[in-house]
């Protein structure tokens, strides 16, 4: 069979089977690749290859060429099946999905160090628990824009390893601790408890400072503890002021009462149950789910609200 009858049997086999999906109800029109394109455009230029990338989606390798750069001599594709679609937009890959060799974004591994700081962790006792090309890398991040994932994934290592651990429990002098934690204070970097690993490497990922950031309720308790509010918080308080703009300020004062109120009890509530259910024998993923919030979300509020010492 020649190359035109191969392509012409192919179309006739999709006209086909269009024809019985339409007859089933079950025919889903084809939908815009450009998305798609770009996510995986996006992708690559993080250091992730077309191969690495149709293993990982679970779509043949021709499929995302074709979507890429096209098929000789046919153009890029510009409508794709919505299944391909959504497997593609769906991945976000982690720091496993990448070759050790590749550069990728540095943000992450920038915030895991930040977020090392608020603990009293300073630059070189970091850099001792590090691999020794790790530990001369690690002087340059911040100032590029990428690094390999050798590098992201040492420093991954270690943020696990101490990112529940003050530096002053591990011997660090504790001036020097509390001198590195003033510091990322002062420059507004976020802790580990406002970072879940899932968001922590996306660079449009925002901090969860207070489990209610984005909301009127996370600005409050960014004031009831006296943490600078953010932009998603600010903006959301800001919002809240605009609808109730015309309402009288005695009104306006008491339900500004009413959301201070419930801003300053619910985090000491999720703290008194999760401590409830630990004793029982939940750990933190199943006291989170009981309770309705992220596992983040409860390591904040049990670190805002300490266990009162025994009498």
């Amino acid at each position: 069979m020649s190359r035109t009858e191969a392509q012409r049997a192919a179309k006739t086999h999709n006209q086909r089977r269009r024809r019985r999906l339409m007859a089933y109800g079950q025919w889903q029109p084809m939908v815009d690749a450009e998305p798609a394109r770009q996510h995986a455009l996006r992708l690559q230029a993080g250091g992730l290859s077309i191969a690495a990338q149709a293993a990982k989606i679970g779509v043949p390798v021709p499929t995302l060429c074709g979507l890429l750069y096209g098929k000789n001599p046919y153009p890029p594709s510009k409508r794709i099946r919505p299944e391909t679609a959504a497997a593609i937009l769906s991945f976000t890959p982690t720091l496993d999905d990448y070759p050790a060799g590749a550069r990728i974004d540095a943000t992450g591994t920038v915030r895991r160090i930040r977020a090392l700081a608020h603990l009293g962790w300073t630059s070189p006792t970091i850099n001792d628990r590090l691999p020794c090309s790790a530990a001369r890398t690690i002087e340059q991040v911040g100032r590029s824009p990428k690094l390999t994932v050798q590098v992201a994934r040492s420093v991954r290592a270690v943020y696990r390893e101490l990112s529940n651990v003050a530096a002053e429990e591990t011997g660090v002098t504790p001036w020097i601790a509390q001198r590195r934690r003033n510091y990322a204070i002062a420059q507004g970097w976020a802790p580990p408890a406002a970072w879940d690993d899932d968001t922590i490497d996306d660079p449009n990922a925002q901090p969860d400072w207070t489990g209610f950031c984005g909301s009127d309720r996370g600005w409050w308790t960014h004031r009831l503890e006296k943490i600078p509010a953010c932009q998603p918080c600010q903006d959301a308080h800001d919002d809240w002021l605009q609808e109730r703009k015309h309402l009288s300020p005695a009104d306006r004062y008491r339900a500004l009462g009413v959301a201070r109120g419930e801003a300053s009890n619910r985090g000491a509530a999720i703290a008194e149950d999760a401590r409830e259910l630990m004793r029982l024998g939940a750990d933190y993923e199943t006291a989170a789910a009981r309770i309705g919030i992220t596992r983040n979300h409860l390591q904040q509020e049990l670190l805002r609200h300490p266990e009162p010492a025994a009498a």
